[in-house]
């Protein structure tokens, strides 16, 4: 088993170095609590004394390395606040309750999982378990979660400051095709990505209503969600913030960089996503759908040639179908950038009843640096299709207008041509408010909009006797 050191020692005036005390309990089927482990006495597990440590539930303090045998379950004390020493880790082999809060309500007390000292850099909690995990309603501070499951999820919980020892990445998936949720939680400034997997680890991944906060503060080239592709992988209504300081770390990633092959499918929409380096990158092959999301002032790279694109497609191969609608994309150093690609469809409008059929509706606006506007750039040698959308930076919606935004075959003789004509009028929500009592508005999943003031962004399909007769921009 992999040693570890704790920080050196004084003993009579000489500076020696110890190694972490390792333990493992014995794969009996006991359930081992913290509060078991301490009153064990032999699995460094101690109750913490202080009073100011907790001041809901028991503080429990741990040095060293544990491993939760398989065939032992280790369930966390509801409540509890866990102090981690530096380098120190639980490997659990067993089954894996984090944490017993599940059952409460989210407005409950979370159970802590922190640095002991301020100069500790705890590993974190491994979890190699063939058997689901649920994690909920739990903060992890100074620490890692590290998952070689085939089925995790994780609900309600806190990850901040991350210090990138357990992994590059403060939630890590590592076991191949696992099926794995985050839901409802917070990532804020972590030292790298807040959630990833190996490159040659594909995972169905599904992150809902999560809220990203400027995680990466080591500042290296990488994303907040630095993702690898799945047979499914959704990011759908979450906010990714990024710190202006941050000039070298992204939004998200979903990438493909070592030929996985089989049904890969990406989903991403009704994400805020602003103040990063960039929004958005599709690697290499994925069938990805980028729709009603807005992606904005994501311009923090220094040097354009490096980034600051609200949308990457980067497919050397020709090899990735990507369909983007209903997206707001403003401010960015480059509204969408293709490079390669296979089938990249931003709009294609001639024939509503074509299988490749997408109404555009994304609003591009102020996209571009030093004078120059770069809605949309075709570095690729294909055709791209970008009918129907809406150019607001344009300075009158007319097709010479419209090409002034747009760079292409007729910028540069090598590549693609844009077909951009026709454009979309610039309709907005007060042609919502004009439609008739017999009219129904949906999104463009089926939900019926009640108040039309909340109309997400996007685009919305009005209806008349259940048909459709018309699609409007929010």
């Amino acid at each position: 088993m992999k040693k570890l050191l704790l920080s050196g020692i004084i003993a009579f005036g000489l500076t020696a170095s110890i190694q972490a005390q390792e333990y493992t309990t014995p794969g009996d089927g006991t359930v081992w609590t913290l509060e078991k482990l301490a009153e064990a006495g032999t699995y460094g597990v101690e109750k913490y004394s202080d009073p100011l440590a907790n001041t809901i539930g028991p503080a429990y303090v741990f040095h060293g390395e544990l491993t939760i045998a398989d065939g032992d379950v280790f369930s966390l004390d509801a409540r509890s606040t866990l102090r981690m020493g530096d380098g120190a880790r639980i490997n659990i082999n067993g089954e894996a309750v984090l944490n017993e809060n599940q059952y409460l309500s989210t407005s409950d007390p979370q159970s802590v999982i922190t640095r002991h000292e301020e100069t500790d850099e705890p590993y974190g909690i491994v979890v190699n378990s063939e058997k689901a995990v649920l994690a909920a309603n739990l903060i992890v501070e100074y620490a890692g979660l590290r998952f070689s499951s085939n089925d995790v999820t994780i609900e309600d919980c806190t990850f901040r400051y991350h210090n990138a020892k357990s992994a590059s990445y403060a939630v890590a998936f590592g076991t191949t095709n696992s099926t794995c949720k985050v839901v409802d939680c917070t990532f804020e400034e972590c030292q790298r990505a807040a959630i990833g997997s190996g490159a040659n680890i594909p995972v169905n991944l599904t992150v809902e209503n999560c809220q990203f906060v400027k995680n990466g503060t080591a500042n290296m080239n990488t994303p907040q969600l630095n993702l690898t592709v799945g047979e499914q992988v959704t990011i759908r209504g979450c906010e990714i913030q990024g710190d202006p300081e941050h000039t070298m770390v992204g939004g998200l990633v979903v990438a493909n960089m070592v030929g996985i092959k089989g049904d890969i499918n990406t989903l991403i929409e009704d994400n805020n996503i602003y103040d990063n380096r960039y929004g958005v990158a599709l690697y290499v092959t994925q069938n990805a759908i980028v729709r009603n999301n807005t992606i904005k002032d994501n311009n923090n790279e220094v040097n354009p040639m490096n980034g600051g694109s609200g949308i990457n497609i980067y497919d050397p191969y020709y090899s990735q179908n990507t369909t983007i609608t209903g997206n707001w994309i403003e401010g960015n150093l480059w509204g969408i950038t293709v490079v390669g690609g296979n089938d990249i469809n931003i709009g294609k409008t001639d024939d509503p009843t074509a299988d490749d059929y997408n109404p555009g509706q994304n609003t591009f606006l102020n996209n571009g640096f030093d004078g120059n506007v770069y809605d949309l750039y075709n570095n690729s040698t294909n055709t791209v299709y970008a009918q129907g959308n809406i150019w607001k930076t344009a300075t009158a919606q007319t097709q010479e207008a419209i090409e002034d935004c747009i760079f292409h075959m007729n910028d540069d003789a090598s590549l693609g041509e844009v077909i951009f004509m026709p454009f979309a009028e610039d309709t907005g929500i007060a042609a919502l408010h004009e439609t008739e009592a017999s009219e129904d508005v949906f999104t463009l999943d089926g939900m019926r909009i009640e108040n039309l003031s909340n109309a997400p962004r996007g685009i919305v399909v009005v209806k008349t006797n259940g048909q459709v007769k018309k699609l409007l921009s929010r």
